[in-house]
């Protein structure tokens, strides 16, 4: 079964990703997406450039803990 990240459920809105979402990796998305809203409010240059990154960073390192950190307990899918 493949589920879409954008899918969306009827429910709540939340994808069943972001549903089943891990505290660390909500409080990374969350910082992610802070950094990022933060990095485009910046003037071009190379402040704005590295702030882009970190916000890039951070959004990957939410993916990957949601991927591999799995909830304690949770059967494996």
């Amino acid at each position: 079964m493949v589920i879409e990240r954008s899918a969306v459920t009827p429910q709540d809105g939340l994808s069943p990703i972001r549903q089943s979402q891990s505290s660390l990796a909500h409080d990374l998305d969350a910082r992610a997406a802070a950094a990022l809203n933060e990095a485009r409010e910046m003037p071009p240059g190379d402040e704005r450039t590295e702030a882009m990154h970190k916000a890039t960073v951070l959004r990957n390192a939410a993916d990957i803990q949601q991927l591999f950190g799995g909830k304690r307990g949770a059967p494996a899918v």
